[in-house]
């Protein structure tokens, strides 16, 4: 049975004002000066995410090819040069430093913000729709990754471009990225052994991201719903590389075993039910259906097992880990700030 698309999360623009850091036009030594300073300008709004999301990139990018070009390079400012940004997720937190390598790896998580608002926003009901989503959940990974690589010099940052924010946040896009491959494969009437593999490596990503959360120095950073929501995430994937492969033995009258994963599958759903609180309504809905397939099969085969195979029940951490496939990858910085994307929504 096919469900409709669930929820996704996308990351909040970091905020910053428009400083006075570009007043002396000898530090950047380009015609360009003026342009710089009006794009800086463009990018310092107070409310980012009123703007459209691919608008807002265009201006990120433009702002960050023009600053490369002026200076590429990643050396400190002059003392009296500061800048401030705050935190995407705690924005009374900010961080001050005089470095032109903090100036441009807070506009690289910006573009990555960006496109994971314009992945949030696609419809996933057409086929062009999941692409072009699971395309631009891509990018915010590369820009993520590009985030963490860059601050790993710089002696202090906020959480939120720390080399552990940004592998979490990679590890997210990856999952909702091989999520909307996931659903492509669905629609494409894909095997069930391929559905299964595609889920459980989508239950990987959202596992590792989860982890990452709920121990330091992630921890109490983010909002409950956000655990909630990947928690259960991984617990529905998980469900459904289960649901999946189940359906692939229950045809080879390996009943005994898709009982045994069948079982494992509704408990993982049922406790993730139980403790993620404050994850969108859509996906517990998501959830119930899920676990009603999975208990229509379950009765069917335990019936069957009774009237005519009786076949032992293997203990579940008897069972061999389920395989999986991604089909997904976190894109270059390169192809992040190609210009030639300013002003439209990327598919893989």
């Amino acid at each position: 049975m096919l469900r409709p698309p669930s929820p996704v999360l996308y990351v909040q623009e970091k905020k910053t004002a428009v400083a006075g850091i570009f007043g002396d036009r000898h530090f950047f030594d380009a015609a360009s000066f003026s342009d710089i300073r009006a794009a800086r300008v463009a990018v310092a709004v107070p409310n980012p995410q009123a703007q459209p999301p691919a608008s807002r990139r265009a201006l990120l990018l433009r702002y960050h090819r023009l600053l490369s070009s002026a200076r590429n390079d990643t050396c400190a400012f002059d003392e009296t040069l500061y800048i401030t940004w705050h935190d995407a997720f705690r924005p009374h937190l900010k961080h001050t430093a005089a470095s032109l390598r903090l100036e441009k790896a807070a506009i690289v998580f910006n573009v990555g913000a960006a496109a994971s608002r314009i992945a949030a926003t696609v419809s996933r009901a057409t086929e062009e729709g999941v692409r072009a989503a699971c395309g631009e959940f891509q990018r915010a990974a590369g820009a993520f990754r590009a985030v963490g690589e860059m601050m790993e010099e710089e002696e202090a940052t906020t959480v939120d471009m720390s080399s552990h924010a940004s592998a979490m946040l990679e590890r997210l896009m990856l999952a909702q990225a091989q999520e909307c491959c996931f659903e492509r494969a669905l629609d494409a009437g894909k095997s069930q052994t391929v559905c299964s593999k595609v889920a459980r490596q989508a239950a990987l990503y959202y596992e590792e991201a989860y982890a990452a959360l709920v121990a330091p120095p992630l921890q109490n950073h983010f909002e409950r719903s956000w655990i909630s929501h990947i928690q259960l995430k991984a617990a529905l994937f998980n469900a459904e590389a289960c649901y999946r492969y189940t359906i692939e033995l229950h045809g080879k009258t390996e009943i005994g075993e898709e009982i045994s994963r069948l079982q494992v599958g509704i408990k993982a759903l049922v406790d993730a039910k139980r403790t993620a609180r404050g994850a969108p309504g859509p996906l517990y809905d998501y959830a119930f259906r899920l676990e009603q397939d999975m208990n229509k099969n379950m009765e069917t085969a335990k019936e069957e097992n009774f009237r005519v195979y009786l076949f032992r029940i293997p203990a579940a951490e008897s069972l061999a880990s389920l395989p999986s496939a991604s089909l997904v990858r976190s894109a270059s910085l390169s192809e992040i700030l190609n210009p030639k994307t300013e002003n439209t929504t990327q598919s893989p």
